[in-house]
């Protein structure tokens, strides 16, 4: 089996930046690989140090140490002339498209193109052909004002691609679309990456945008990678509290504020137990709580719960509670640990 060709490597990149005698650490010893025609995803919250790490993905900010691989060569190391023939080969969109107005849909593809001086007649057939791939060649001459917001978004991935990037970086490419949009540019990229066999890169803080295309994952928390890995694999197990704390958002496992004020740590007598189950691809589709209900003759209380999936791995929560007893609690903990499922004790609670 051949081995997966590393399009960009990261190495222990630094990153800080100085203003009027204070300085700000933005990334620490960052590190990840990027294999080729894969859709990698780095997720963190607001402030992480995400546009930093795309800026000097593609040599627009140069890191304080730590070196960038991109196709075998070390772009923190390349002069001026030889970063602008390398930055060719990379394509990069953000949120606001940064599209001009005065030109039409074509004109504003043809920029990059113009700019390297590449023949009229080399430029149409490129022009043409992406806008075909990307579902606008209709709205050739249309000006941006005249475009829906999907539409422009649709323009700066043409523009970005007609120059044959093998690389494409997004910058919280999805924070200025609504849902359906989303969805629809999402299922965009992933075409392209099947068609053209390029390589996406892209930063957000939307956890949804992460689970729809990502192969593998970075959590970037204050400019540390604080976990990376397959998709499946980082959100079925998560380890560091950020990704807990994104996950949380997208399974919505947080329970309601007047039971979260109910809960106390130490049971009495009458409390329910409440226990939340996370489940993964093994026990998902598991009568789990059926057979509890039947094996220990327990009445149980859903709270909440949620199913979801990432490709073929399905995973999910619920939360449950029931009476309180030292002796059955413990054995039915036991009971579902030895059945693979994950066991988080919240606390106790007195319904009435």
């Amino acid at each position: 089996m051949t081995r997966p060709e590393t399009h960009l490597k990261v190495e222990g990149i630094y990153k800080t930046f100085r203003q009027a005698g204070h300085s700000e650490k933005v990334l620490s010893d960052v590190s990840f690989d990027v294999t080729k025609g894969s859709i990698v995803g780095i997720i963190g919250k607001s402030g992480a140090g995400k546009s930093t790490l795309l800026r000097c993905l593609n040599g627009l900010e140069k890191p304080d140490d730590g070196q960038i691989y991109f196709e075998g060569k070390d772009i923190t190391s390349l002069k001026a002339n030889e970063l602008r023939i390398l930055r060719q080969n990379i394509g990069v969109i953000f949120q606001s498209f940064n599209l001009l107005s005065a030109r039409t849909v074509f004109q504003n593809v043809a920029l990059p193109l113009e700019l390297l001086e590449v023949s009229s007649s080399t430029q149409k057939d490129k022009i043409e052909k992406i806008l075909k791939l990307v579902g606008l060649f209709h709205k050739r001459d249309a000006y941006p004002s005249q475009l829906s917001g999907g539409q422009r978004q649709r323009v700066a991935i043409a523009r970005a691609l007609v120059v044959d990037a093998t690389l494409l970086l997004c910058d919280e490419f999805t924070s200025a679309l609504d849902p359906h949009t989303t969805v629809e540019i999402l299922e965009l990229l992933q075409e392209l990456n099947k068609t053209l066999g390029i390589t996406i890169v892209f930063v957000t803080h939307d956890i949804n945008v992460v689970k729809e295309i990502a192969e593998k994952v970075c959590v970037l928390d204050h400019g540390k990678i604080v976990e990376k890995g397959p998709v499946e694999k980082i959100f079925i197990n998560p380890t560091h509290k950020i990704t807990k704390e994104l996950l949380s958002e997208l399974l919505k496992d947080n329970l309601p504020e007047f039971i979260q004020h109910k809960l106390h740590q130490t049971g009495q007598e009458n409390d329910d137990l409440v226990l939340k189950l996370v489940f993964n691809n093994q026990t998902s589709t598991r009568p789990i709580i059926a057979e509890l209900i039947q094996f220990w003759k327990v009445p149980i209380n859903i709270m909440s719960g949620n199913l979801d999936h990432i490709g073929k791995e399905t995973f999910g929560h619920l939360v449950i509670s029931l009476k309180h007893n030292l002796a059955s609690s413990d054995k039915i903990i036991a009971f579902l640990k030895e059945n693979h499922v994950e066991v988080h004790q919240l606390g106790y609670i007195k319904w009435q």
